[in-house]
């Protein structure tokens, strides 16, 4: 059991991966926004991070993504967080920058390309907080 953090703007999405994990016993905190993801993650310290590369607000990219979500929290007293940094978007589409090889390059624990299964998603959560015990 953990306490995980998900920043995901696809708000049923997000609301169905609360849903399974709460079914394995993790408390789940949801936010739509990094700013907000920021500020969860001050106050409740999860053991863990699920975040969206790409943040849309009414059909448009954020400039704050994923990507600013794992940089001020490796700026941070929270730097050793495990991050799942997940997307929707491959590298050809709407001409992006591969923001999962990004993430790499900064120690994210896990890369996913969205859909994840539920299967895939439970296994790699249990897997990442195997490793704090």
């Amino acid at each position: 059991m953990g306490t995980i953090l998900i920043c995901e703007d696809d708000i049923p999405l997000a609301a169905y991966w609360r849903q399974l994990l709460e079914a394995k016993n993790h408390i789940v905190y949801c936010s739509a926004t990094v700013s907000q993801a920021l500020q969860l993650a001050d106050k409740i310290f999860p053991d863990l991070i699920i975040t969206d590369m790409m943040i849309r607000k009414n059909e448009k990219f954020l400039p704050e993504g994923g990507l600013t979500l794992v940089n001020q929290l490796r700026s941070r007293v929270q730097h050793s967080i495990p991050v799942i940094c997940v997307s929707g978007y491959r590298p050809s589409s709407y001409n992006l920058l591969p923001a999962l090889e990004i993430a790499k390059t900064m120690k994210v624990d896990l890369t996913l390309y969205k859909p994840i299964t539920p299967k895939k998603l439970l296994d790699e959560v249990h897997k990442l907080l195997a490793r704090l015990d």
